[in-house]
């Protein structure tokens, strides 16, 4: 019985330090999503942080505020999206340790 709980928390620790090292590995990584008209960028990290946004000169030349808006959203969603796609990929491997866990 002792024997079997010392087991688990060794189990439980390597899975502590697997899971330090994927959050530092999806820091590291860049998504970047563009709006659908091309016109904003937005750089975010695996951990979902935006990083940088960019704006072309020609969509601020057009001085429409809804569209600089709208462009802003698509370029942030897309790249968060792409994010947490890359970050699920990842995280796959902990479910079947956590499926072996008491």
């Amino acid at each position: 019985m002792l024997g079997k709980s010392l087991e688990n928390l060794k189990q439980m620790n390597q899975m502590r330090v697997r899971m330090k090292r994927l959050e530092k590995e999806l820091q590291a990584l860049s998504f970047e999503g563009k709006s659908k008209n091309e016109w904003v960028t937005c750089i975010s990290d695996g951990k979902l942080t935006v990083q940088e946004i960019r704006i072309e000169d020609e969509l601020l030349a057009k001085n429409d505020k809804k569209l600089l808006q709208k462009s802003i959203k698509q370029a942030v969603n897309q790249s968060i999206d792409l994010a947490q796609k890359a970050a699920e990929e990842r995280m796959g491997e902990f479910k079947g340790l956590l499926s072996n866990m008491p």
